[in-house]
Formats: C-alpha cells, structure tokens, sequence
C-alpha cells in the first residue's frame, strides 16, 4: 500500500501559532506550559510532532516520554521516558549545581544510581525540582522542550512533578508540551484546570475538523488536488471531524480496493466489496481479516500494552517464528495499525492510536485473552528474570487478565513495594489496594498487602486512613493468627504516625498495645525509642532520657546501628535544653556510629544537631555548613533547606545584615520552591531582621509580607515577625515603647511554643528596664528552659544585674552583669547594645561601670550604626557627666535640599522623629534632651527650610525623609 497519512498540518494554524510563540519566548529565556487537549484522534500527537519538528529545527533540545494504559500505571513513567530516552548514553548531565539532585534522579532513573548512594529525599517537589534542573541543564544554551503525551494515564506522583514544573518553569528556557483527553473525566484533566486557572499553564482544545478541512485531510492523504465527491462525502458523515478517523478509513477502503488510484485520479467504488464501514472498529476488524494469523498477533500484542517488545510475540503465538512474526508486523506498519520506535540500536512497535490497540483487544474472546495473556506473562518472566523496571506492572496485568488473582496480587504487591522505596507513595498505595482486591480469601496474603500499606499511608501523613488501613491489618493479623511480634510491630508502626502528627495519647496508646504483645522479642530497643518521644514531646525530661538509655542498650547489644542512632538523637534533644555539652556528646556520638557503618541519613541527622547546638551556644557556622554540604551531597534538599535558614539565624545572630539578608533570601526561595512554606516564611522573617538591623522599615514590612503570605500566616511567623523583626527595629530607632509592644506581641504568640526566638531574653530585659515585672518575666523565660540559648541568656543576664542594681545589691549586680557581658561576647553588636540598655538604669541606680560601657558602645556605634543608638549613647554619658567624644561619623545621608539648607546631624534627628509623628516630649524622652533644646532645635530647622509652623516641618519631613 502507498504512504497514506496526510503531510501537513490541516486546521491547527492558530495552535501552531501559540507553540512557536512559545518557542520563540523560549529562545529569549521564558518558559511555559501549554496543554493540548482534545477527544481521542482529534491530532493532539499529530500537533505536538510537528511543534518539536520546529523545536528541533531551531536546535532546542526535545524530551519525549508518554503515560500508558494501565489499571495502575507506573510511577514516574512519562519523566523516566522522557529523560532517560534523551541522556540513554551520558546520563544526566555533569554540572556542579546538579549534584545535590543526583540520589533524588536515582530514584527516577534506578540505572543512574551510583553504587552506596543515598536513595535522596522522597518528596515529589524536590524529584520536581531536579527535573526542572535536568531540563535546564541540557538546553545548551537553546532551550529544552519536554513532551509528555497521553497525560490522562499518568500516575499521580507524575501529576504532582508536572505541577511544580508548570509552577517554576516561566523564569527558565523550558516549555513544558502536554497532551491528553477530554472527553471523560480524569485527575490529569482537573490538575490542569486547577493549573490554567492559577496561570501556571495554557490550554490549547482542539476541536474536530469543518468538513472542508476533512476533505483538505483526504487530499494531502491521497497526494491529489482532486477528492471524490462521493469520497468527501462519505469521510464527512463517518469520520466525524477527526483526522485520525479520515486516515483510517482512507486506509481501510484502499485496502480492500473500495478506494483505487487510476490514470485518471482516485475512484470510489461504493458498490465493491464490503460496505463502507460505519465505526472505527470496523475499519481495524477488515484489515485484521485480510492477512490470517495477524488477528492473533495483534492481539497478543495488544496485551503486552500500547507499546510492545516484539521479541515476546514468538512465544505467545504458536507456530509462528521471528520471520513469520516480523513479517506480520511489517504488514500491519504498512496498514497503518502500527508504527515503528527506534530507540538506540533497540525497536519497539506502538499501535498508531489507543484506539487501535482497545478496538483490537475488543475483537479477542475471553478464552484467547486468558490463553494469549497466560503464554505473555510466562514470556515476559522469562526474558526479564526478576521483572525489573515496568515489566513488573506488566507482568501482573498479564497475570490477571490470565485469570491468576492469586500471582496478580504477587506482582501488584512487589511493584508496590518499588514504587514505595522510590517515594512514589499514591502509586504505591493504588497499587495495593489493587493487589488487596485480588487476594480473594488468601487471609496471608492479604496481611502481607496490609502490612505494607500501613507503612506507605503513615509515610503519607494521612490521620484517617492510617486509622482505617491499621485497623484492618490489625485484623488481618489477627486472622492468620500472626506471632505477637508481628502484630506488635503493627502497634508501633501506628505509634509512629500519631508521634509524626504530635498525638501523644494515641501514640502512647498504640506503644501500650505493642509492648503487651512484644514479650517473645523482635520489637526490643524500638518501642522504647517511640516512648522516648513521646515523653519528650510531652515535657517528660526525665522519662524521656531513660528510655532512650534502655532503647540504647538493646541497639547496641544487638548491632543495630540505625536505632542506636535515634536513641542517641533523642538523648541529645533532651540533653540540649539545659546542657549542651551532654547533648553535644550525643550526637557525636550518633555521628561516629553513621560514619563507621554507612548510615548516610543519620549522619545528616547528627551533624545538623551538633550545628544547632553551635548556633544556639555560640560556636562557628562550621558545622552546620558541613551539614547543609551532606544534606546536599544526600539529595535530603528539603533538609538542606532547613539548614540554610539557621545558617541564616547564625548571621542574624551575629548581626551581620547584609549577609543575613543575602543568606535569608536565598533560604525563603529555595524553600518556597521546595513547598515548605513554614521554612519560607521564617526566611522570610530573618531577611526582615536584616533589614530591621540597617534602620529599613519598608524594606522589612516587606519582607513580613512575603513571609505571612508563603506561610498562611502561620503562627510562629507572625510571632518571630514582631518578637525578631519589628521590635529589634524599634529598638534600633531608641523607641523603646514601641520596641517594648512589638515583644510583648511576639511573645503572646510565641509562648506556648518551643520556638527559640533569642528576643524573649530582650522582653524580659526590657521590662526590667521600663516596667515593674521585670522579675516575673526573667523567672518566665529562665523556666522556659531557654536560656541555653547564648543570646537569650545574655539578654537575662543583664535583666537581672539590672534588677539586682535596683535593689541595691551591688557586687551581686557587677557578677551578674560580668557573665552576662561574656555570655554576648559573639557579637559585638548585641553586646554593645546591651551595655548601653544597662548603663541607663546603672547610672539612675548607681552601680557598674555605665561611663566606661558608654564610651565603649559610643566608639562601637559611631563607627558602624545605628546613628540613634550612637545618638543615645552621647546623650547617656551627658548626663552622667562623662565628656562626650567628638562625632566620629558624619551625620546620615540627607537629601539634597536639607543637605544644602545646613541641616547638622542632631537637626537631622530631630527632623526623622517629627516625620513619625512624635511630640517635642517624646523627641527629648528618645534623643536624652530637654524638650527645651528640642524646641530649640525645631526652630532652627524651620528657619533654615524656610517654613513657618511646625505642621509644614512635620510635612515637610514626611516628603523628604
């Protein structure tokens, strides 16, 4: 038969149209996703072949995978294609930015997993993430396009990737290219809506073809200007628009000779042969009858999937060799039924369209499936030893439409298993839930698919059905009257979740079950490290700490290395709310144990808790930066993002703004890119404080913003945002009422809470200062236990020198301030404050050395900031009769027009406090003057800007400052 598909492209000049403007975007470094949706045969892969065509044209790199029909379809399938299909020989490409994301493709693509390397994190937004580096990394310069069809088919862990892509994908050279049905409801088809509608994606619907383009289809298929009248009106009627359908029938009449080519152009004869054929069906049954022994063919062939190994087919068909079976399939390219996939140096067959493959399983009897499927499944276990990869998937359909429940469930529960080890848990479950349909009343069977979807759904989170799903693996443990350790495992696998979701009485609730049933061992060491956490998340010091002794012990009898470590993580966090050093011993500890017996998570664990205890006791950034390294080094990215944001802490700690802001930023987009918005939003919040600490109160409100916004206005970000951000800038400005309700705001939040804000020591301090609960505030947050906390303790330190100043006990004070003093020794910049809060209270009380603290906290701030701080200083030692040094620092930057106008350092302070609105009392209670100097102050500037009330000076103030 001659070549009959149509050439071009018929009535898709507008879609065209919008895929090489996205090319076009592309080649300027914007990306996009655009989803071509339409019924079965409309042309959506005809228009995504043809956007590629000009993609590779213009040397844009093109990626190509495709979702397939499958009861449960394997996870990761159309990303796996796509990728793997592209970078077969290289693997993924070699570049520096790609290495943390190298375990996390392993999960991905197993043939890309170095030998000994961490499985990676399992979360689907950081697999999105490494996909969208991969994509970005093969552009070479011109972009990448990557093609995933028949996305109605896919599973939902490749949904979840495909959303992050079309979310993060506009900054990038990418276009993301989709194709799927309409015509039935899907999970694909409602993602995409939900995409559209957030403008993550654009929709491109194909409707079917006018007549006149049928007609334009027929001519370009039939390579002739001139259509049968008869012809257009026959595909007008029976291909209802669909170009797939108009090449399809135009094949089926020429092959049965309905449809002949003359010297005088193409006849229809209407009355030869069997009547024109009035469904799709029809059309792929005729060609079927011509050849004998194809119909059997296809139709093993159709079992094995849309796309098929041909090598199986000779042992499916009897009496048919590789010759015999090679020729058929040849027949059947000729016919259009099949096309060929070349792939490297392997061939694969793809039946043209799904509904050529579903019209010829529909021909298939009952029998002939449960036979062809029987001789398929042994076929495929026998060339696949082990059933690697898909085959497994395939193997267990095979096995159930070869009406073998029992092998089925097998194989659904192995492939579970698989998907479930590279994180793609709504598969994995799926798949179980499949497998548990079929066990019938294999009660063991059924224990064993029970037992391992407690496990995926706890991974999930899901409260409800981790209830659900445990209830009946408890029971169907029970049926098999399994071994007490078996069912107690159970027990503690559901003790584990309600630890996971902090629901400590039905955690305890669950351990009281195991322990019951854990007498004849096997659960020894594990049930003690759960009640551990249990007790520590219930404030239980004590109890936590000898459990985690006992669980320590049977670990390290029995070598189990793993639990040895969480025992030892739990002793340090214990450890680490009054005693550092106990709990830095414990996590070395645990460290040494990951690093002699390969443990690579727990050894990320362990170096993340040393460098907490470094940010909490002062230490270097060392080893956190070692964690975050590791973590990367892991693929544990949404670990490494967490480390990142208390790198960030440790710079704010320090106060070092630029550096926190740079640090923070980069923290809250990685995170917000990574979906842990909390992490966001806290980076959000430091890169506040950053700004706070260089006197920018836009820039920080800003910055709030963005942090309750990507957080959901969590909790524990507003509190820090106050208790951090807005008070330490109020505190910069020398407000101290101001500063003083932004604490107790942060605190009434945050009180309740583990969080370890550092500024709960500077509320308790400033109401020592300005209130008369200062005692009761310091006893507060030492109770709080804390005070571990170097900069917290150093701020209540100083709160107790200043109450014990005020009570007269002078020695006691000097003792107290002393320790405090070193306790802030990090940072210079806290320290300094804190010697100049101090030294206003020791001069009113007489005690310490306030003139010294000042001269010192003077020298400090002249010659870094903030101006009002130096400001106060100057004014402080004034007033305790000190001489005052000359200004080291010119007054801060001014406008041109009150530069020119004389405006001096002092005028300018006043002038900033008239723009936010404070009276000429509140102006001398800040700047430590008279509200007579104030006054005078005030005149001045109005004679020098030329203004003649203070209402015009305030306005004015308010325009220029």
């Amino acid at each position: 038969m001659p070549e009959l598909l149509c050439p071009v492209l018929v009535g898709r000049d507008r879609e065209l149209g919008e895929l090489r403007s996205a090319l076009d975007r592309v080649a300027r470094g914007h990306g996009a996703t655009l989803v071509i949706v339409g019924e079965a045969g409309v042309g959506k892969s005809r228009l995504v072949r043809e956007a590629a065509a000009d993609a590779v044209s213009r040397r844009v790199s093109v990626l190509t995978g495709r979702a397939v029909e499958r009861d449960n379809p394997r996870a990761f399938r159309p990303l796996a294609e796509a990728l793997f299909s592209h970078l077969r020989r290289s693997g993924p490409p070699q570049v520096p930015e790609l290495a943390p994301f190298r375990p996390i493709l392993g999960r991905l693509i197993p043939e890309w997993r170095l030998a000994g390397e961490p499985p990676g994190e399992a979360s689907l937004v950081v697999l999105g993430e490494a996909v969208l580096r991969v994509l970005a990394a093969v552009t070479q310069g011109a972009g990448s396009v990557l093609v995933l069809e028949d996305l109605h088919w896919a599973d939902t862990e490749t949904l979840e990737v495909v959303e992050y892509l079309a979310d993060n994908v506009a900054d990038q050279p990418i276009l993301c290219l989709i194709s799927l049905r309409d015509e039935e409801p899907s999970l694909a088809l409602s993602r995409v809506h939900s995409m559209a509608a957030r403008r993550s994606a654009s929709v491109l619907r194909l409707q079917r073809l006018t007549a006149e383009e049928v007609t334009a289809v027929a001519a370009g298929c039939l390579r002739s200007v001139a259509v049968p009248a008869a012809l257009a009106e026959v595909l007008a009627i029976r291909a209802d628009g669909l170009p797939f359908l108009v090449e399809e029938l135009i094949a089926a009449m020429v092959q049965v000779g309905e449809l002949r080519q003359t010297a005088e152009g193409w006849i229809l004869d209407r009355f030869r042969g069997a009547a024109i054929p009035v469904t799709f069906a029809e059309t792929v049954r005729r060609r079927l009858e011509a050849t004998p022994g194809t119909r059997e063919l296809l139709g093993a062939a159709a079992l094995l999937g849309r796309s098929f190994d041909w090598r199986l087919l000779p042992d499916m068909i009897k009496g048919q060799d590789e010759a015999s079976v090679a020729k058929h399939l040849r027949w059947a390219a000729d016919v259009q039924l099949l096309s060929v996939e070349a792939t490297g140096t392997d061939s694969r067959f793809r039946f043209r369209h799904a509904l050529t493959r579903e019209a010829i399983l529909a021909e298939l009897f009952p029998p002939e499936q449960v036979i062809l499927a029987s001789r398929g499944l042994r076929a495929v276990e026998q060339a696949h030893p082990g059933l690697p990869g898909e085959w497994c998937e395939l193997a267990a359909e095979l096995a159930e439409a070869a009406d073998q429940p029992a092998r089925s469930a097998e194989l659904h529960l192995e492939s579970a298993r698989r998907a479930f080890a590279r994180g793609a848990l709504a598969s994995a479950e799926a798949t179980l839930e499949r497998a548990r349909g079929l066990v019938g009343d294999d009660a063991q069977r059924a224990a064993e698919i029970d037992e391992v979807l407690c496990e995926v759904i706890v991974a999930t989170g899901s409260a409800q059905r981790v209830s659900e799903v445990g209830q009946r693996l408890l029971s169907s443990l029970g049926a098999v009257a399994a071994p007490p350790a078996r069912r107690a495992r159970a027990h503690l696998l559901l003790a584990r979740a309600a630890i996971v979701s902090a629901d400590w009485p039905r955690a305890r609730d669950q351990l009281h079950l195991g322990e019951e049933l854990s007498e004849s061992g096997g659960v020894a060491g594990v049930s003690e490290v759960l009640a551990a956490r249990v007790a520590l998340g219930e404030g239980q010091l004590d109890d936590a700490a000898t459990l985690a002794r006992t669980a320590l012990a049977t670990a390290q009898t029995d070598g189990r290395y793993e639990l040895a470590c969480e025992a030892l993580e739990v002793l340090g966090q214990r450890e680490r709310q009054h005693d550092l050093a106990a709990a830095e011993d414990a996590f070395s500890a645990a460290l040494v144990l990951a690093d002699q017996h390969g443990l690579p998570l727990w050894r990320i664990r362990a170096l993340h808790e040393l460098g907490t205890i470094d940010l909490i006791g002062g230490g270097p950034l060392d080893r956190l930066a070692q964690a975050r390294q590791a973590a990367l080094d892991a693929g544990a990215l949404a670990t490494a993002a967490t480390v990142s944001l208390q790198m960030a802490a440790w710079s704010t700690n320090h106060a070092e703004p630029e550096g926190v802001i740079k640090a923070a930023r980069s923290c809250a987009t990685e995170a917000g890119r990574l979906r842990l918005p909390l992490v966001a939003g806290v980076g959000y919040v430091l890169q506040a404080v950053g700004h706070a600490l260089l006197d920018q109160r836009a820039e920080m409100e800003a910055a709030i913003d963005k942090a309750v916004t990507v957080s959901g206005g969590h909790r524990e970000v507003r509190g820090d945002a106050a208790l951090m951000a807005r008070a330490l800038l109020w505190l910069v400005r020398e407000d101290r009422r101001r500063a003083l309700a932004e604490l107790d705001a942060g605190m009434e939040l945050l009180r309740d809470t583990p969080v370890t804000a550092p500024n709960r020591g500077l509320w308790a301090l400033l109401h020592t200062l300005d209130r008369d609960d200062g005692p009761d505030a310091v006893a507060e947050v030492e109770a709080s236990g804390l005070t571990v906390y170097w900069l917290t303790r150093g701020w209540v330190g100083h709160a107790r020198a200043v109450e014990l100043g005020r009570r007269g006990r002078i020695a006691e004070a000097e003792e107290v301030f002393a320790r405090a003093d070193a306790d802030l020794a990090p940072c210079d910049w806290y320290r300094h404050h804190a010697r100049r809060l101090v030294a206003e209270a020791a001069i009113r009380d007489r005690w310490g050395h306030p003139k010294r603290w000042l001269a010192e906290a003077l020298a400090f701030f002249d010659a870094t900031g903030p101006p009002a701080v130096a400001s106060a200083c100057r004014s402080l030692l004034r007033q305790a009769g000190a001489p005052v040094p000359r200004r080291r620092r010119p007054a801060p930057d001014l406008p041109d027009a009150l530069a020119a106008a004389g405006v001096t350092p002092r005028e300018a302070e006043v002038l900033t406090l008239l723009a936010e609105g404070l009276s000429t009392r509140d102006i001398a209670a800040r700047l430590y003057l008279s509200p007579k100097t104030v006054e005078r102050h005030i005149a001045n500037l109005a004679t020098k800007l030329g203004v003649e009330s203070r209402s015009e000076l305030v306005s004015l103030a308010a325009r220029h400052l």
